[in-house]
């Protein structure tokens, strides 16, 4: 009777110790499918990031030089043109990654995003006009912006959210008169 409990001992403790080694393995594969698929999304919204902030830098650059009001440098219409074509082109390439790795969420949040930027590539253009249309758009690229961060940040396990920028920064205010009328002035061509 001794020698059939020591038996039965043996044999549960070896079913037991395969379970859970078996288990171990299973959440170690995890693990590492977890942070690696983690790192190609990070690259995946990264290059994304900037390939949408090329768009919008060109936007930008192309409105002011259409006389809307921004920070940006204004950049030549002709070359603009050309430049807002490839910056299209390679948004549209690494959005498949984004599709392909992209949570629901994240998905729908940079889709929202690239597509305020068409609003704004508009501008850029000459297609739409108007001050308060711009205003407008640009308000809605800051939101769509901070609503795919917030998704992404969030696939990726981070908290909080990014921090919001105000203008004006608070440097200004410790300019003499004629600098700040010129970095205001800067930013607005009227």
């Amino acid at each position: 009777m001794q020698e059939l409990s020591a038996l039965a001992g043996a044999v549960i403790g070896t079913v037991l110790g395969f379970i859970l080694s078996n288990l171990g393995e299973r959440a170690r594969w995890r693990r590492d499918q977890r942070v690696r698929w983690d790192a190609a999304r990070l690259a995946a919204y990264t290059e994304y990031c900037n390939a949408v902030k090329k768009m919008v830098h060109l936007s930008t650059g192309m409105a002011r030089t259409r006389g809307l009001p921004h920070s940006s440098d204004a950049v030549p219409l002709e070359r603009g043109q050309v430049e807002l074509a490839a910056a299209a082109g390679l948004r549209a390439q690494v959005w498949e990654t984004v599709l392909l790795l992209g949570n629901p969420e994240t998905i729908e949040a940079a889709r929202a995003w690239h597509q305020s930027v068409w609003q704004l590539e508009f501008f850029a253009r000459g297609i739409l006009t108007g001050r308060d249309n711009w205003a407008h758009a640009l308000d809605e690229f800051e939101l769509t912006r901070k609503a795919f961060y917030r998704a992404a940040r969030t696939d990726l396990g981070l908290a909080g959210d990014i921090p919001t920028s105000s203008w004006p920064p608070p440097w200004l205010d410790r300019l003499e008169p004629e600098q700040r009328a010129a970095v205001v002035s800067s930013t607005d061509p009227r």
